[in-house]
């Protein structure tokens, strides 16, 4: 997914400066946020950020924080848009821009491929692919046996179920209409007694 995203490490993206670039595309976890103002009086913001490769910090002025300052909780995965110069041998980064990383990783998800071997996961893949709201609205999830999963509402990805009948077998039908889908929910749908996998697409 981070490679769909085309995202760099910090360690890479801090490389990528000390060579003369500028901005870049990082994924992280945000550690920490503080506050303060400036000599002007504006509001700034100092991220604690951290990724596989390292712990770095970005700062925020007045207008992204404002913008930005729901996105950059601490405990949250986001995908960042970053601007940085080189003071002596320090990487000195701004943030340009922030989402989360499962809004952008929804936006580049195709669809999912489910392999199971048989029926009983049927249901409760049907609730996580509704969705709470949906599920609600129709007075729960379709019951095994029943004609169809409904399309989680505002989704574009395919869906398709794969039945492992023996080793040598497999039968894969592709679900009608569109679905949400994103890594939690492919997670989720994992996580399923009797799933034996999910492919994101």
């Amino acid at each position: 997914m981070l490679k769909r995203l085309r995202v760099q490490s910090w360690a890479e993206f801090s490389r990528a400066v000390k060579t003369g670039a500028t901005a870049g595309k990082v994924a992280a976890t945000v550690v920490s946020r503080m506050e303060r103002r400036t000599k002007t009086g504006n509001k700034m913001g100092i991220m604690g950020l951290s990724d596989p490769t390292g712990h770095f910090e970005a700062v925020l002025f007045s207008e992204g924080l404002a913008q930005y300052r729901d996105v950059l909780e601490p405990g949250a995965a986001v995908l960042l848009q970053l601007g940085a110069e080189l003071q002596g041998e320090d990487v000195r980064a701004r943030v340009l821009h922030a989402e989360p990383l499962d809004d952008a990783a929804a936006k580049t998800q195709k669809g999912l491929r489910i392999f199971l071997r048989d029926t009983k996961p049927l249901e409760s893949i049907a609730k996580r692919l509704a969705g709470p709201d949906m599920a609600a609205s129709n007075g729960g999830a379709p019951k095994a046996g029943s004609p169809g999963i409904a399309p989680r509402g505002n989704g574009d990805g395919e869906v398709s179920l794969v039945m492992m009948i023996d080793l040598e077998t497999e039968v894969e039908m592709k679900l009608p209409g569109r679905f949400k889908v994103s890594p939690q929910i492919a997670g989720a749908i994992k996580a399923v007694a009797g799933v034996v996998d999910v492919q994101q697409l």
